[in-house]
């Protein structure tokens, strides 16, 4: 059997023109890094899960502060 590399991919959401919540998913629609449409879905469950969203805030307040 053959060892199959794991390849990541990395995409960057730019201009996120879209949102979407149904059920369990969660759509993130916008542009890449490339100018493509591209739409992320995501477990809404999972989603809350992991975002710390006042850690976010936190972190994006002291970005602006910054500038």
């Amino acid at each position: 059997m053959k060892n199959k590399e794991i390849q990541m991919k990395w995409k960057n959401l730019h201009d996120i023109n879209t949102f979407q919540c149904v059920e369990n998913e969660v759509y993130l629609g916008g542009k890449d890094e490339n100018g493509e449409d591209i739409t992320i879905v995501f477990s809404t469950f999972e989603l809350l899960e992991w975002l710390e969203v006042s850690y976010m805030k936190e972190q994006l307040i002291k970005y602006i502060k910054e500038l």
